[in-house]
């Protein structure tokens, strides 16, 4: 599966992103920005259903500082 996204605006924009891995082996989406609404998933066909569902999703890369949230029009996901 690959899910990724590209930045919109700021000094990275046209970067490409994916779903951002975290220390403890997670993938973060969310339906708002606060880190009291964050919802954990394990894998990414879980991130990418929750995306699909509406919710927003944590992603970065190496050239893009600190993980971004995207929402479902802005992610693209390919089997």
């Amino acid at each position: 599966m690959k899910i990724f996204a590209k930045v919109s605006r700021g000094p990275q924009k046209g970067d490409i992103v994916t779903p951002h891995l975290r220390e403890d082996g997670t993938y973060l989406v969310s339906p708002t920005r606060f880190e009291r609404d964050y919802i954990r998933v394990t894998t990414l066909e879980d991130f990418a259903y929750e995306i699909r569902k509406g919710l927003k999703g944590r992603m970065s890369s190496c050239a893009v500082k600190g993980p971004r949230l995207f929402s479902k029009s802005s992610t693209h996901i390919e089997k």
